[in-house]
């Protein structure tokens, strides 16, 4: 496939990691959207907040949380340090759970096996390491 069919109909943005530059396509900013819409939700949710009363505290009306929430609006930067502010978490685990950066990923699942007894963090990482074994077995099968 050429570069130009690649492109057609793409909104590409560029931007630089490290002195690097990178596309960033619109379906990989929707996938981040909803990603940090979902930790937004999830953080509202373990503090019994409705969308509501988050809304009134960052002065904003409820159909905008619905939006981050849902994904389909990016929360601005500023908002976002709102809501970190809001449910009591530094900004960094609302950004990282949005992000599709194994390096980030692995940050969140050792935050959620640091809530586990040993015993269960064994048996989990048993589980995840088989399962990457299995996944990248099928992977390799279908190049």
């Amino acid at each position: 496939m050429s570069l130009l069919k690649f492109l057609h109909g793409t909104t590409i943005h560029v931007v630089t990691h490290h002195g690097m530059w990178n596309m960033v396509t619109a379906r990989q900013e929707g996938q981040f959207a909803k990603r940090i819409g979902k930790a937004l939700a999830k953080q509202r949710i373990a503090r019994n907040l409705t969308q509501e009363q988050v809304a009134a505290l960052i002065g904003v009306e409820q159909e905008t949380i619905s939006r981050f929430e849902r994904g389909a609006t990016l929360p601005p930067l500023l908002r976002l340090i709102d809501l970190a502010d809001i449910f009591d978490v530094p900004l960094d685990v609302l950004v990282r759970a949005g992000s599709a950066r194994a390096m980030d990923q692995a940050i969140g699942l050792a935050e959620s096996l640091n809530t586990l007894s040993e015993e269960d963090r064994v048996w989990v990482l048993g589980w995840v390491t088989d399962m990457c074994a299995k996944l990248a077995a099928v992977a390799e099968g279908k190049k």
